[in-house]
């Protein structure tokens, strides 16, 4: 199964080419299974503006499985994963970077992110993380984009690290 992350999300529902949006396209029409934390899910909807714009993110991102709630111990692996990070040298910005590092840990799920921290997490942590292929972009063209939130496609905005 795949996570996929807010970063994500925020390209795929704007229409921003990405290899990691063009992948989750074609994710999404190959019906590969994606799940869905409740942090991710409240990070996308957050940034979404308008309530009509909120409401139908709401319904595409309905169509997919929830994680497991978190548990104590996830909490405290979490604070784990940002200890070990930090000691390490590559500390993470977010603690919600390291609980979905925790659940990608935990349940075995592959991470679909564009977001630098979680390679930090990854030198410390056996984090599987999706590498879209370069040619993902050719292959995800013959898909229609969501843009549910743009009416045009446009290049990813330059990120320094999140979304």
């Amino acid at each position: 199964m795949i996570l996929v992350d807010t970063s994500v999300w925020i390209d795929y529902f704007n229409a921003y080419a990405s290899r990691e949006a063009d992948f989750l396209t074609l994710c999404i029409a190959q019906s590969r299974p994606i799940v869905l934390p409740g942090l991710v899910l409240t990070e996308t909807l957050q940034g979404v503006r308008e309530a009509a714009s909120a409401a139908r993110v709401a319904g595409v991102l309905s169509a997919f499985e929830l994680t497991p709630e978190l548990e104590r111990s996830d909490y405290e692996r979490a604070a784990a994963i940002y200890r070990t990070c930090r000691a390490r040298g590559s500390t993470p910005r977010s603690a919600i970077d390291c609980l979905i590092a925790q659940l990608c840990l935990r349940y075995g799920y592959e991470l679909l992110t564009h977001d630098r921290d979680f390679e930090g997490i990854a030198r410390c942590f056996p984090l599987k993380r999706v590498s879209p292929d370069p040619g993902v972009q050719e292959l995800a063209s013959a898909y229609p984009v969501s843009g549910v939130l743009s009416r045009r496609r446009a290049s990813a905005p330059r990120r320094s690290s999140r979304a």
